[in-house]
Formats: C-alpha cells, sequence, structure tokens
C-alpha cells in the first residue's frame, strides 16, 4: 500500500501553505474522509493505494474525476478462495498452483480423474461446498456421497483441515458432528449386522485384503474420535491420521476381489 502522505482537507487549508502542483481531491469510499495531495502521486503508479487515517481501511484513487471536481477512488477486489484440492488449505482461485503445497491444481485434478474416478467426484462435490459454505444442500450432497461410498472419514478429514484452516467455525464443527452421527449409524446399520452373520456373502461383497483394510481404518477412525474426548495419544494423531486414511483408501479403490487367504 502507498505510504506517500497525504494531508486532509482541514490542513489544507491552514496559511502559508502553498501548492507546489495541481491539487487532487478526493473522499475516502468508505467513510467518505477528504484528502489533498498533488498531481504527481500519479507518477509512479496508475492507481495508487491508500490507508484511510480515519477508518483504517484501504482504497485506490484513480485518475478519473466526478462530480464538484473530485477525484473517484474504488475499493480493492476481493480474492476469490477455493481449496487445495490436494493439502486442503485456502488459496486464490484464479491461480492453478497452491502456495502452501506447491502442486498445480490442473494437472493434479486430471491425475485423480484418470486414477480414481469416485475420488475425483468427491472432490467435486467438496469444492461446491466450499463455493457454497452456507448451502446446506451442497453439504448433505457431499456428506450422502461419502456415505454410500463408505468414505466418512474422506468427509472428516476435509472439514477438519478446512477447521484448521480457518480457526474455530461453527459450520465446520457442526458438519464434524454430522458425521461422527453417520459413523456410530453405519456401524450399527442392518447390512453390517447381515455381513456378520454370512461370512459367505462379506466375501462376494468384497474381498479379504479389501475387509482387512476397512477394518484397520475403522478402528483408526474410532481411535481418533475417543482421543478428540478424551486425549490419550495427542502425538500420534498425525501417524493415525494417515495410517486411517491409507486403509481406507486401499480397502475402498483396490480392484483385488480375491479371498484373503492365508
Amino acid at each position: 500500500m502507498n505510504t506517500e502522505m497525504i494531508r486532509s482537507e482541514n490542513e489544507r487549508s491552514q496559511p502559508g501553505v502553498t501548492p507546489v502542483a495541481k491539487e487532487v481531491r478526493f473522499r475516502c469510499p468508505h467513510c467518505q474522509k477528504l484528502y489533498c495531495t498533488t498531481n504527481d502521486v500519479f507518477e509512479d503508479e496508475k492507481e495508487p493505494g491508500f490507508d484511510c487515517a480515519s477508518c483504517d481501511k484501504a482504497f485506490y484513487l484513480t485518475t478519473e474525476t466526478g462530480e464538484f471536481g473530485l477525484f473517484k477512488t474504488k475499493t480493492p477486489e476481493k480474492i476469490a478462495l477455493s481449496t487445495c484440492p490436494k493439502c486442503s488449505n485456502l488459496k486464490p482461485q484464479k491461480s492453478d498452483e497452491c502456495p502452501t503445497c506447491g502442486v498445480l491444481e490442473s494437472k493434479y485434478i486430471q491425475l485423480q480423474k484418470d486414477e480414481s474416478p469416485v475420488l475425483y467426484e468427491m472432490n467435486a462435490l467438496w469444492q461446491k461446498v466450499v463455493a457454497n459454505f452456507d448451502e446446506d444442500q451442497y453439504h448433505q450432497d457431499f456428506l450422502n456421497r461419502c456415505h454410500q461410498q463408505m468414505a466418512l472419514n474422506f468427509a472428516w478429514q476435509k472439514y477438519a483441515e478446512l477447521q484448521k484452516s480457518l480457526g474455530h467455525d461453527s459450520l465446520c464443527a457442526k458438519y464434524i458432528k454430522q458425521i461422527e452421527t453417520r459413523l456410530d449409524q453405519q456401524l450399527k446399520s442392518p447390512k453390517y449386522n447381515d455381513v456378520a452373520k454370512d461370512p459367505e456373502t462379506a466375501v462376494a461383497a468384497l474381498s479379504g485384503f479389501q475387509i482387512l483394510f476397512l477394518t484397520i481404518g475403522t478402528i483408526g477412525m474410532l481411535m481418533l474420535i475417543y482421543n478428540k474426548y478424551v486425549p490419550t495419544f495427542p502425538n500420534f494423531n498425525g501417524m493415525v491420521l494417515s495410517l486411517t486414511i491409507l486403509a481406507f483408501g486401499v480397502g475402498l479403490f483396490s480392484n483385488s476381489r480375491k479371498p484373503l487367504s492365508l
């Protein structure tokens, strides 16, 4: 922001001050405080920026004039943000490269789309959630799809990482609670009870390899939820989360359909 000294209308009226160049008068677009400077302010920048001394908000001065001969000012454009598909940290929407992890969004999405269409679909739904964060329907569409794919841990990770970036957020906490409720319902659903009663059906639906990793992932997820309320192993949260995601990823997206044999 331009730090060039400007003087207010009151300062301009002081006796003994002789202007050395053409006056440029303008108002802060936020609080309408009147300022005056000289036209050499445009020598270094076409639209110099200022911080208002009254309201402490930023604005830009343009070369256009309006009524009463005042030069027009404008407020800075808001930078649209989106989340990085890899690390979930916020980044400028128009930028392809993430400033946090350095991944190129376009290439990462294309690679993800080719290797795992389901994961690509869930990430696309998550981008809609971020773009329409106040709309509950987008959250529910994302959670329902993750629930159908038995990937509620993926949804939990996305909300947890977003909450870490934003700080405490009531909406993030609300949907994390919904995910925990869904996980509890999923574990108690008749589908899981039927699979437990009929092992042959379980093998037909999922391979033994997938069942093994899904079990490991479920245990890891329960440990993370338990540790949230009763901190037992805070130093191992990152490792447990990584192993849980890996286990669910292998279990859900493995193409293996052969029973596990020892």
